[in-house]
């Protein structure tokens, strides 16, 4: 894409809601010039030839996105209730227990800004505390600790960090500080211009108050019932950002973009803050080029999952953009779980030549969000960086080029994902005997695992795959192409 561009001010951006289902039936028949449509918008003269030719891509993204649309408010209800009904049942003791709360007017209300309120990520995995083995994943570059890491389990302190910024800041708070025994810096509630809301969340610690040697910067990720989330993660919008390539739309105004038709205004290299409306990437980069100064020996570990490991991707990139050294110099390196794609070749090579970080991606299985946004060129052209740990199985991991099915719909891949869709609900319902009390399931994750037997590659993207990839570690091939 960027070749097509010639100006930092490049754009391309869709906009489902002004595309009707004769505009996409159009696309696919006719296959017209995608600049005709009115659900479209580029840089004036920007060259469309070309991106028309496999506009199933294009059509299949914009009835997922107005299908989401429309099932938004349902979807966000529907997660509300679950959310507090699961975590009724589990602060008064199950059924039984509720039942006798009930009768003993003694019932437990949950509170959603209390420590004891868990997301439906922390409903299906509630384990919070740091492991205290090694895997065999320290066979991996990035998990090689230097000296001053030498104590530290990275993989399972960025994958942990990871599942717990879906939680609210007290329950961040109280795990960091109550369960890792670490110094919790602060939780950041970031917003977001486009969505005229605060959207986008993280939060920093340290493993210790004075003289750290660890410095963890985590985002929140795709939550189950944020239609507007899932609907970011698959769109295929792009700005063109100069030397750093195209880099997806979504992402960069999560992270606190201004301008969705420049980069160069949407992102200049100060800005003042708003204290009610701050701005995810000027906020975290404050906090760290203070953190770094109070701890000058401390390592910065960035991660996230999902949606968080998009942003934890593009951070990196922006801060070497502008100059930030000091805390590039500070950064041990990158680790994300389940990360959609968030930019083009362009990218790719400037993550590796010029940011030149640690970077770690990890795939379970058939994860359908590492799948997205579609690598399709010439229409899509969104690619992966780094170094990919695929897991083929809960236990057997894989330095990767790429994961298998690379954009999720290829027929001959849809045997293989429901087969082991089964499989890992059938896996999770003995795990607790075959691998320890640590590992056991609930109904709650059972239930989404089905989801998996209808959707594959939904369940698979649940941090709790994660957690016991890293944990259960035992290495297959380094290499696999």
């Amino acid at each position: 894409m960027a070749s097509n561009v010639d100006s930092p001010k490049g754009y391309m951006i869709f906009r489902p809601e002004k595309a009707g289902v004769i505009d996409i039936l159009s696309l696919l028949i006719r296959r017209k010039s995608l600049s005709s449509y009115k659900f479209v918008e580029t840089t004036e003269g920007f060259n469309t030839a070309g991106l028309h030719d496999d506009p199933w891509v294009i059509a299949l993204t914009l009835l997922i996105q107005k299908t989401l649309k429309a099932i938004s408010v349902p979807m966000k209800w529907m997660g509300y209730y679950l959310e507090f009904f699961f975590n009724l049942l589990a602060l008064n003791g199950g059924i039984l227990g509720l039942l006798w709360h009930i009768l003993t007017f003694s019932l437990v209300i949950p509170k959603r800004d209390s420590a004891e309120f868990r997301s439906f990520i922390g409903l299906i995995d509630g384990r919070v505390d740091l492991y205290k083995k090694s895997s065999e994943m320290n066979y991996f570059e990035l998990m090689y600790p230097e000296s001053s890491l030498a104590d530290t389990n990275v993989l399972d302190l960025s994958m942990m960090a990871s599942k717990i910024a879906y939680e609210n800041p007290a329950y961040v708070e109280k795990t960091v500080t109550d369960q890792w025994k670490m110094h919790f810096v602060g939780f950041y509630n970031c917003w977001n211009k486009f969505l005229n809301d605060h959207t986008t969340q993280a939060f920093i610690c340290c493993d210790k108050a004075e003289d750290a040697s660890v410095i963890v910067l985590a985002f929140r990720g795709t939550e189950p019932f944020n239609a507007e989330d899932w609907s970011t993660d698959v769109d295929l919008s792009w700005l063109f950002t100069g030397k750093m390539g195209n880099i997806h739309l979504g992402f960069l105004k999560a992270l606190g973009l201004q301008n969705e038709l420049s980069f160069l205004l949407g992102f200049p290299k100060e800005y003042s803050n708003p204290a009610d409306k701050p701005v995810a990437y000027y906020a975290v980069r404050e906090v760290l080029r203070s953190l770094i100064k109070q701890h000058p020996n401390a390592k910065i570990i960035v991660t996230g999952h999902s949606l968080g490991g998009a942003l934890a991707a593009i951070f990196p990139a922006l801060l070497s953009y502008h100059d930030q050294s000091d805390i590039l110099n500070a950064m041990y390196g990158v680790m994300t779980f389940g990360q959609p794609r968030v930019g083009d070749t362009l990218l790719a090579t400037y993550m590796t030549t010029i940011v030149r970080l640690k970077f770690h991606r990890m795939v379970y299985r058939f994860d359908i969000v590492p799948r997205i946004p579609f690598d399709m060129p010439p229409v899509a052209m969104f690619t992966h960086f780094g170094t990919c740990i695929y897991y083929s199985d809960w236990y057997k991991g894989q330095v990767v080029i790429d994961s298998p099915n690379p954009n999720y719909f290829d027929p001959m891949y849809m045997i293989p994902m429901y087969f082991w869709a089964w499989v890992d609900l059938l896996r999770a319902l003995i795990i607790g005997q075959t691998e320890g009390k640590d590992f056991r399931e609930g109904y709650i994750s059972i239930l989404y695992r089905m989801v998996g037997l209808v959707i594959p590659g939904v369940a698979s993207h649940s941090p709790r795959d994660y957690v016991n990839a890293g944990r259960l570690s035992k290495i297959a091939n380094k290499i696999m192409v």
